[in-house]
């Protein structure tokens, strides 16, 4: 089972192909209304849905009695039984619970959609009907993220000034890696009309996973240190001299050849500067974790609840049981995180930003020669 994408208009349309390369219609249908629906999820959701589909299909196609039917005709006839069956090897292949539960999510949603008018009834009951769910529950725990170390031991393992300010950028703000590239210049604060005792800043995002795919707006926060080294990043010649774009309009990031950055781009220099350190995960997602538990610490509200309401709003969350996942973290932990300060001293973000700059910064005169080699994103 292969998925096809087709570009006929802003997002992709998704097609369901079997072995045979013909359309699997039931699971084509079933995405496609979900693109068609009041209700619109975002284009990375699809993708997901689409993904989960697709490998329940092939294990509908390699099964030993089911894959002797087409899909659609296997779709209509199985029962909770099958489902259980691709449950258990999905938990057999060492898949997590909470990656398993994300599979039952989807096939339960498909499943009822089945029985619906639009699926022309392909099923007369819901298998899920008064049912609850089958797989183990998943259990909470902390999300996984990186400390200021290992922030600074990552943007080491990258050769160039503009992608340590993006990985910088993203765990200072707590910006999804989506949401980076949607970041104008011209949203950026301008530190001289603030105090210059003042260390953080207001600023605009358009955030991502609004209602229906829509763009969300909401402010965050960006650090001096931050802002700072976005100011000497506009003045490099590749920014500088690029007059692609209005003022007003033009990308506050680029990548090494003054081109937009894309959020593939951002996460394969994150990737490819994970091979060249010692440590073991990084993605843009663990950078925005660091973010979390680096405002729960700070001194930016006075409670742990003034902090936890400040991170909700600086992450984009609608509600704050979203963020409440990050009090899950042990007092010691946060303790140990605050290396640098003294018993009983509050760690001051800004100085984080700070500790981060000075470790990583490259001026521009140091940085490698750039060579295109056909077509780089970088």
């Amino acid at each position: 089972m292969e998925i096809h994408r087709s570009r006929t208009s802003r997002k992709p349309s998704f097609l369901l192909l079997d072995s045979t390369e013909r359309v699997a219609v039931l699971p084509t249908d079933f995405i496609q209304s979900l693109e068609r629906s009041p209700q619109k999820k975002a284009e990375g959701t699809l993708e997901l849905y689409a993904g989960r589909i697709r490998d329940f299909c092939s294990f509908l196609e390699n099964h030993p009695v089911f894959g002797q039917v087409c899909v659609d005709d296997a779709l209509r006839a199985m029962g909770l039984p099958l489902l259980d069956e691709f449950y258990r090897t999905c938990l057999a292949r060492g898949l997590e619970a909470t990656t398993v539960r994300g599979y039952e999510v989807t096939l339960k949603s498909f499943t009822d959609w089945l029985t619906t008018e639009e699926a022309s009834r392909a099923r007369k009951t819901a298998l899920y009907e008064n049912i609850p769910y089958r797989t183990p529950r998943p259990n909470k725990r902390m999300p996984r993220y990186l400390t200021v170390d290992q922030v600074i031991t990552l943007l080491q393992g990258m050769h160039w000034e503009s992608q340590r300010l993006i990985g910088h950028f993203i765990y200072d703000t707590g910006l999804r890696v989506s949401e980076v590239p949607r970041v104008l210049k011209s949203d950026l604060p301008l530190i001289e009309q603030y105090p210059a005792t003042q260390m953080y800043y207001p600023l605009f995002v358009r955030g991502s996973k609004g209602l229906g795919g829509e763009i969300k707006q909401r402010y965050t926060m960006i650090s001096r240190a931050v802002l700072s080294r976005l100011n000497r990043y506009f003045k490099t010649r590749v920014y500088f001299t690029n007059h692609d774009w209005p003022e007003t309009e033009k990308p506050a990031f680029l990548n090494i050849f003054g081109e937009p950055i894309t959020a593939v781009a951002i996460q394969k220099f994150i990737a490819d500067a994970l091979v060249r350190t010692h440590l073991k995960e990084a993605s843009p997602h663990r950078l925005r974790h660091g973010t979390a538990y680096s405002i729960m610490k700070s001194e930016q509200g006075k409670t742990l609840l003034d902090n936890l309401v400040v991170l909700q709003r600086a992450l984009g969350h609608n509600q704050l049981s979203t963020t409440e996942i990050y009090t899950h973290i042990p007092a010691p932990v946060l303790h140990r995180m605050s290396v640098d300060c003294g018993e009983g001293e509050t760690l001051f973000r800004f100085e984080e930003a700070q500790k981060i700059l000075d470790a990583t910064y490259i001026p521009e005169k140091n940085q490698p020669k750039i060579k295109r080699i056909g077509t780089h994103n970088g």
